[in-house]
């Protein structure tokens, strides 16, 4: 059975051109076992071609090649590259794309595989190479792998019990807040709760979330404040008393807040303006929640776009 992608039939540029004309009466036929051989087919300077083989095993865990083929001598050699170990299996060559003057090759490997905890993800790796008769790497992108993307996250719901809450609305709200937190695992994620009107409650902190052994249980003694709605100043003592590591809150965790609401703020002293900077400050991620469809108000709008950077969801 013949090997796939094994070789590759090319026209022979008249040397005058650019690779735009064509002999056609005079075929170059380069052929090598390199696994799909002929995927990508660059034109380098008026006598060579550049060919990808991003199938080819070269070494454990090294996937991919590139071939150097010249018109003059009839034959394909290999092109050597400094690839770092932590290029698993990047399919080097399954993109090229060249220039002239200077003549520079790009050469790309889309499918590096990047391990971190339990999670593998695939970036890219693309070396650029220089001088027509040795292509020698010139530079690599990114010059390094990047860093694992933060897996723990510390996450406050500040949820809305002020008197503009119809208690129906306020148990969509804790079966919305039970429902997310049944979908993430300790402990890479904990979560921390605190109810508003014109007075704060801490229901449960990050501590307190770890150290239950059924943390779903600690929602079952939430009951409506009820009152006027401060939500500025709540904000404001998530910042300063949830997120912070006397409370359970890690220093390398992404820090996230979701504020459940009407969108009503009644009777603060303090605006979305006053506090929102130290949120920033603090690198906390915000959403907005809208919840309970017919009583979202005006106000809301202004909600997302202080709380949440102009995302906006509704609980019906």
């Amino acid at each position: 059975m013949s090997r796939p992608w094994t070789a590759l039939l090319l026209l022979t540029a008249f040397a005058s051109s650019l690779g735009f004309n064509l002999d056609t009466e005079q075929l170059t036929r380069f052929h090598m076992d390199g696994g799909g051989f002929g995927h990508s087919v660059v034109q380098y300077d008026s006598t060579w071609v550049v060919v990808g083989a991003p199938k080819e095993t070269r070494a454990t865990n090294q996937m991919g090649g590139l071939y150097k083929c010249g018109y003059h001598v009839g034959k394909c050699e290999p092109v050597h590259l400094q690839v770092p170990p932590e290029a698993v299996n990047m399919s080097l060559g399954l993109s090229l794309t060249a220039a002239p003057n200077p003549s520079r090759l790009l050469a790309c490997g889309p499918t590096v595989h990047h391990t971190c905890r339990e999670n593998i993800y695939l970036t890219g790796l693309c070396f650029l190479l220089a001088s027509s008769s040795l292509l020698q790497q010139h530079q690599r992108f990114p010059a390094a792998q990047p860093e694992c993307p933060r897996q723990d996250q510390d996450i406050v719901f500040l949820i809305d019990g002020s008197g503009s809450i119809y208690p129906n609305d306020f148990k969509i709200m804790l079966q919305f807040v039970k429902t997310v937190m049944s979908q993430f695992q300790r402990p890479h994620t904990q979560f921390s709760l605190m109810q508003f009107s014109y007075r704060f409650r801490t229901h449960f902190t990050f501590k307190d979330f770890i150290s239950t052994s059924n943390p779903l249980i600690l929602l079952n003694s939430v009951t409506q404040l009820r009152g006027s709605t401060h939500t500025a100043t709540a904000i404001t003592r998530v910042i300063t008393e949830l997120f912070t590591a006397q409370n359970g809150a890690r220093k390398d965790a992404t820090r996230v807040l979701i504020v459940i609401t009407d969108g009503r703020k009644e009777g603060d002293s303090l605006n979305y303006d006053d506090v929102i900077p130290m949120a920033e400050a603090k690198g906390i991620i915000r959403y907005a929640i809208g919840c309970c469809l017919s009583l979202i108000s005006e106000d809301s709008s202004r909600l997302t776009e202080g709380v949440a950077g102009g995302q906006h969801i509704t609980v019906p």
